[in-house]
């Protein structure tokens, strides 16, 4: 594979208004075994909608590498 890797980052809908606009969705994916992302700067970003502690960000990133993302923009 001759593809390099996306960057990815994980956040919390919470501190940032932009994201928050997302409430509905990153609920939705997260309830439904997903983890919502959209693209930021080049990177994909995770969001969490929940305040960000090791054991939900490690779980948004098993989402990710098992293929379980609704990307929303």
């Amino acid at each position: 594979m001759n593809e390099s890797p996306e960057a990815v980052d994980v956040a919390s809908w919470d501190g940032d208004e932009t994201l928050t606009t997302y409430h509905d969705e990153v609920w939705s994916a997260w309830l439904h075994g997903s983890v919502a992302a959209v693209h930021d700067a080049g990177r994909l970003l995770l969001l969490v909608p929940m305040i960000l502690t090791p054991a939900a960000i490690a779980l948004a990133l098993r989402l990710y590498r098992v293929g379980s993302v609704t990307v929303l923009d």
